[in-house]
């Protein structure tokens, strides 16, 4: 009776066939103790076949056949991964049993579910539930096998959500693209449930941004004296008439606040707490992909590729793609050597006091799910072995790891309330007694539980800690300060990760509301979201592949592109409400009260609706006309070779431009990658790099851009013009440091 242990990934099979004992390697599985044999997928190695396979007629995109006729959906090889594929087919065909050992999820367990129904394997099945990525946990589990069909509702949601992401994708991504077509815009309009409002988010919060009317409020604080020395509070605003949001907005009532100065005032309560304030648990990969992004200007995308890279070429951290940031009991055993392999490799963490006897917050078993946070494990490469980036990227783990064995940070707030006549007013000052985990300077040291209005000041604390209840003193002053209120800042990489976590709070819908909500129930740090850690930031990169937005800095700025389809698109698909209608449906999928097809006839229903929908699609085409067919604008079009200028109704009217003089695009100037990306407006790069298209007035060209980006500086260009109209000439150059362009000019 032989045995096949099926593990989603590489890394996890090596741990797995460790676990049981390795009797030879070959070349794709191990052959191991007691008639096992561990083999392994490379993420999935199977997708869902193209149109053309159903019907060669689907092959040309044509209006009337959609929506297209794909039930029942079938599954192909895919080309990359079939070496893998082959050696799992031949392997199934000669086991007994086989052990499911997906990641413990959806996806984990529609993955090897999808493998052994399409080799129709007919022996049995268990269940292995792996958590923790070391030899001693898998031992564990491999004792603590479930049948897999314990496991049957799990993998009919993730099925039913990808044959229904799949029809929904495939379908009106080729209406909506056919119907601009036929409206003179030759460009390919991707549309999907998560991508979609992704893209919303980032056009609604840029337009909004931009078209933000200023409005004015007082903030009113007064100085009081208590007999030694000023003390500056906050007025307390309750629901009076004329606030909005605890803000005055009413001049006449700021002024009347005012006429406080030269009054009584009398200390009416005073409170002294003391807080402690636990370490930030490890990473996730989006909150390491945020932070990445806050501190290094790193993509989402880039990040994902570094952990990897960590993970797999390394063996340096724990699995990367985790949306859990808890530990298990057995990583707290594994902790001595780990903090000692860390203080063998950075020379400072031995000046901290760490205590490895007593478990964090951060280790809880109850709190895992199929993963575990992202931390360092004990391994046998050097610092020498990572590239810059990669350290950056280890580091940042590393430190998030060790302040889990550090003491809380510990602080005094004292809050003090001041009656003046019928007003409140209110001061706050900490002072700080324990720096804990704080005292590593490279962790964010969050303050949120702290007081909005307290003070970091000793010397201030120990003031109001002195004044006592029923104390007198004068209003010194009053004061307004009119302040404008700011719009929402345009979204970076990192405010966006954090915003698809909670997208909920966008939705007006109680009930959708309340859905998302309900799906992320137990997901720590998800609340109400869409995409997965794992998928959001390949969307994001193939929003910009597809030049929906352009990177300015680390700001996402959409094309007109990008800004045009969300304006022409229908309000359900741009709002995230589909991820919740749907969740509630694959739920009573995975109750086993509704099944596949049903929820999919549903759905093509929806899609039919959507398809007739879409010959409203109305876009803008912006560009350039073109001299040759007089009709259609010369627009950016992308290529799997580059991007290039041609006519709108290409391939129609082949008429093309070059771009960068008909030479291959060189790589970008600061990061020295073969990540740069051109449209009507500027060239860019991932890493921040930005070259505008017109400088102070003036256009540069083609050849002016190639130079700039292959030389790092084009010859002197006249016809400039500065803030006063006047011209001037210069050269134009890159500065590295801050990833813009600058003048050079003559001496």
């Amino acid at each position: 009776m032989t045995t096949l242990v099926i593990a989603e990934k590489p890394q996890l099979g090596n741990i797995i066939a460790d676990a049981i004992g390795i009797k030879k390697r070959h070349d794709g599985y191990y052959e191991c103790q007691d008639n096992h044999i561990v083999t392994w997928c490379i993420g999935h190695i199977l997708e869902l076949a193209k149109p053309e396979s159903y019907n060669p007629d689907y092959k040309k995109w044509n209006f009337d056949d959609l929506p297209l006729k794909l039930r029942p959906l079938k599954l192909d090889v895919k080309p990359n991964t079939a070496k893998q594929f082959k050696v799992v087919e031949k392997l199934l065909n000669k086991s007994d049993t086989v052990i499911n050992a997906g990641d413990f999820d959806d996806e984990g367990q529609l993955l090897i579910r999808e493998v052994l129904d399409y080799c129709n394997f007919k022996g049995d099945v268990l269940r292995i539930i792996i958590n923790d990525l070391n030899t001693e946990a898998v031992k564990k589990a491999l004792n603590n096998l479930k049948p897999d069909s314990e496991f049957d509702g799990m993998y009919k949601k993730a099925l039913a959500r990808s044959q229904a992401d799949f029809l929904f994708g495939i379908n009106l991504s080729r209406a909506y693209t056919i119907i601009a077509k036929l409206n003179g815009v030759n460009e390919i309009f991707s549309v999907g449930r998560v991508q979609t409002p992704t893209l919303g988010l980032i056009v609604n919060r840029y337009l909004d941004n931009k078209n933000h009317k200023a409005s004015y409020f007082y903030k009113v604080s007064g100085t009081f004296n208590f007999g030694q020395n000023d003390v500056t509070a906050n007025l307390i605003l309750d629901d009076a008439v004329n606030t909005v949001d605890g803000k005055i907005i009413d001049e006449n009532l700021a002024n009347v606040i005012l006429e406080q100065k030269g009054k009584k005032a009398i200390i009416a309560n005073q409170e002294i707490k003391h807080e402690k304030k636990p370490s930030p648990l490890p990473f996730s990969l989006l909150d390491l992909q945020a932070k990445m992004n806050e501190t290094h200007g790193f993509s989402a995308d880039k990040t994902l590729k570094i952990t990897q890279a960590l993970r797999e070429k390394h063996k340096a951290i724990t699995y990367n793609r985790s949306d859990c940031r808890y530990l298990t009991s057995e990583q707290f055993k594994d902790a001595p050597k780990t903090l000692e392999f860390l203080n063998s490799i950075f020379s400072d963490f031995s000046t901290y006091e760490i205590d490895d006897k007593k478990p964090s917050r951060a280790f809880n078993d109850d709190k895992v799910t199929a993963h575990t946070g992202i931390i360092p494990v004990s391994s046998d490469f050097t610092i020498n072995d990572l590239t810059k980036d990669e350290l950056v990227v280890y580091e940042a783990i590393a430190r998030q790891y060790l302040i889990q064995f550090m003491t809380d940070k510990e602080y005094d707030v004292c809050n003090v309330f001041i009656k003046s006549d019928d007003y409140s007013f209110k001061a706050s000052a900490t002072k700080l007694t324990n720096s804990g985990w704080s005292a590593m300077s490279s962790i964010n040291t969050d303050t949120s539980n702290q007081d909005d209005d307290s003070i970091d000041d000793n010397s201030l604390f120990e003031y109001l800690s002195s004044l006592t209840v029923g104390q007198e003193g004068d209003c010194v002053s009053v004061k307004a300060d009119k302040e404008k209120t700011k719009p929402l800042p345009i979204y970076t990489e990192a405010t966006l990760l954090k915003d698809l976590q909670r997208v909920a709070k966008y939705v007006k819908d109680p009930k959708i509301k309340e859905l998302l909500i309900a799906k992320d129930k137990g997901r720590e740090g998800e609340n109400g979201g869409i995409g997965t850690p794992a998928t959001r930031s390949a969307i994001i990169k193939n929003l910009n592949d597809k030049g929906y937005f352009i990177y300015e800095g680390k700001k996402l700025i959409p094309t007109d592109k990008g800004i045009d389809f969300i304006k022409a698109m229908p309000e359900q698909i741009v709002l995230p409400d589909l991820t919740a209608l749907w969740f509630e449906q694959q739920l009573e999928i995975e109750k086993g009260n509704l099944d596949i097809d049903s929820f999919l006839d549903d759905l093509e229903a929806f899609i039919t609706l959507e398809v007739e929908r879409s010959k409203n699609f109305d876009v803008e085409v912006k560009g350039e006309p073109c001299k040759a067919c007089g009709k259609g604008v010369m627009v950016v079009k992308q290529s799997k070779n580059g991007s290039f200028i041609a006519c709108s109704n290409y391939p129609d009217c082949k008429t093309t431009q070059s771009i960068l003089d008909n030479k291959p695009m060189p790589d970008c100037p600061c990061c020295s990658k073969s990540t740069l990306r051109i449209n009507t407006k500027a060239l860019s790069c991932e890493c921040g790099f930005i070259a505008w298209k017109n400088i102070a007035g003036k256009k540069i060209t083609e050849a002016q851009l190639y130079s700039l980006v292959d030389k790092g500086k084009t010859n002197k260009i006249n016809g400039f013009k500065n803030k006063a109209g006047k011209e001037f000439s210069a050269a134009v150059t890159v500065d590295k440091e801050n990833k813009r362009t600058s003048f050079l000019f003559s001496k």
